[in-house]
């Protein structure tokens, strides 16, 4: 008997509990996600980007492609 109450008290409130390991979860990823798009900043082909323009200035040249 006290299975069946255990089991259906879990059901009962199973979709609340994943919902919020899923939103802790999502809070947990996200200065992770923002992290990664600061370190990883968009550029268009042919354009400076963050890590060229860091090595530009500690004076180091940029190797030519060929």
């Amino acid at each position: 008997m006290k299975d069946e109450q255990l089991m259906r008290v879990w059901n009962d409130g199973h979709d609340h509990f994943s919902a919020d390991i899923t939103r802790g979860l999502k809070w947990l990823a996200t200065p992770f996600r923002r992290l990664g798009e600061w370190i990883a900043v968009p550029s268009a082909p042919g354009e400076d980007s963050v890590f060229t323009r860091a090595a530009a200035r500690c004076g180091i040249r940029p190797r030519q492609t060929r």
